[in-house]
């Protein structure tokens, strides 16, 4: 084992320079897997044989001097709405537990293969990326929530058991179990052109995303399942940002630690040069939240009706009162929630332009408040939901710890890839380097 998991960044330098091989980052991330997952709970399946087997092909690759780049080696978890071919794609729900395994990848684990990722296994999500909670607990503190619906990729994360993992994001799933475990996050702008293979929790709403532990692996990451061509790190160098804050809805609905470490970053940005502005939220924000919820319940709704008049006892709490409320929405109050999703979408690019004229990015903080302190809620997605209804890429970075020792994120929101260049270097500037208590276990 590994003294610490280096980062994917430090890993492909390492073992260019043949002090590191895929198989250490695997055996790293199975001890970890074996040592946490029974208080942890983040992972639905781990392939050990294949995952070996795999470090091994790509060792022997790169001994031949054939490189698939950044992610060659890289251990990756897949949330458990993303098809893997061969493995069953059961959503967190009891339906599915006999489901035949998917018959190929979907198009984002495909692209992660090529760039030499390896598929570790299938991450912990909520039933189906709703709100019911997860087995999953929280790397700082077991009695807290790690958020949702991406629960298991961000707890894995947190606690070494992989390099990497996918997450999906229909309202605040990236971002909020992100922040409440201490690692990055990246919602990136809606692309549903990358979505096949990904089981629906609203097509005009969901975005894939990855979390990492820093932002730099966020974006190779990125880059990869994208199907990009291969990621140079030197595409995240960005001068001192030029950052935009928002304030009267966000420090109203924030609690006081997570309000007073967002101020005391943004004293720390300005401190390193950083030009921050003032900005003003647009007026389609009063009904974003309540559209937002509206389209989520009817294509909800629409998605899991006839198996929901089948069985709807087997579906939990929050997502059987989705659905029962999506099912209640008559045909013109969709189309208001249509028509103002359209006049939002259309609207935000200018109000951004106009808002952050010659500026870089829009600082917020990334949660309300610090994970909570239940195990039956995932928490309030309200301060990432509108972003996943624009469309906007968001990226989040851990800056604190509350006063009871939980993380807290920040929140850079930015309409390009440039956006998670600027957030690494706010990275650099804030340097959180704090880690769950747990890891120092041996």
């Amino acid at each position: 084992m590994l003294p610490k998991l280096p980062t994917i960044e430090e890993a492909a330098r390492l073992m260019r320079q043949k002090e590191l091989t895929p198989l250490d980052l695997v055996e790293h991330c199975l001890v970890r897997i074996a040592q946490f997952e029974d208080r942890i709970h983040a992972w639905v399946l781990v392939d050990e044989e294949g995952a070996r087997k795999e470090a091994k092909r790509l060792t022997d690759m790169l001994a031949r001097g054939e490189d698939r780049g950044p992610l060659h080696g890289i251990p990756i978890g897949i949330k458990d709405i993303i098809d893997v071919a061969g493995w069953q794609t059961k959503c967190g729900s009891k339906l599915r537990e006999n489901v035949a395994p998917a018959e190929k990848d979907a198009t984002v684990v495909a692209n992660l293969r090529k760039a030499g990722a390896i598929i570790l296994g299938k991450t912990v999500t909520t039933e189906f990326a709703c709100f019911d909670p997860p087995p999953t607990r929280n790397p700082w503190n077991l009695n807290h929530t790690p958020g949702g619906s991406s629960s298991g990729s961000a707890a894995a994360v947190a606690m070494e058991m992989c390099m990497a993992a996918l997450g999906t994001q229909t309202g605040g799933s990236i971002i909020r179990p992100a922040a409440y475990c201490g690692a990055c996050g990246f919602k990136p702008e809606f692309d549903g052109d990358i979505m096949a293979g990904v089981f629906p929790f609203t097509k005009r709403l969901d975005h894939v995303g990855p979390l990492a532990r820093s932002v730099a692996d966020l974006a190779a990451v990125h880059w990869a399942y994208r199907g990009l061509p291969q990621f140079d790190w030197r595409m995240l160098t960005a001068p001192i940002p030029r950052l935009t804050v928002c304030e009267p809805f966000f420090r109203d609905n924030s609690a006081i630690d997570v309000w007073k470490l967002f101020e005391a970053a943004v004293k720390k940005l300005k401190d390193a040069g950083a030009e921050i502005a003032n900005c003003e939220l647009p007026p389609e924000f009063n009904r974003v939240h309540e559209m937002h919820r509206r389209i989520m319940a009817v294509e909800a709704a629409m998605i899991h009706r006839a198996e929901f008049e089948r069985a709807p006892e087997a579906y939990s709490f929050h997502i059987r009162t989705l659905v029962e409320e999506g099912l209640k929405v008559t045909a013109i109050e969709y189309e208001d929630a249509l028509a103002h999703h359209r006049r939002f979408r259309e609207r935000h690019p200018q109000w951004v332009q106009n808002s952050i004229a010659n500026m870089d990015g829009l600082l917020i903080p990334a949660t309300p408040t610090p994970a909570p302190a239940t195990l039956q809620t995932t928490g309030d997605p309200k301060f990432n939901s509108p972003w996943s209804y624009s469309g906007t890429g968001a990226t989040t970075i851990p800056i604190g710890l509350s006063a009871d020792g939980l993380p807290i994120g920040l929140q850079i929101l930015g309409g390009f890839d440039f956006a998670i260049a600027i957030a690494e270097r706010c990275e650099q500037i804030l340097s959180f380097s704090a880690t769950p208590l747990l890891l120092t276990e041996r």
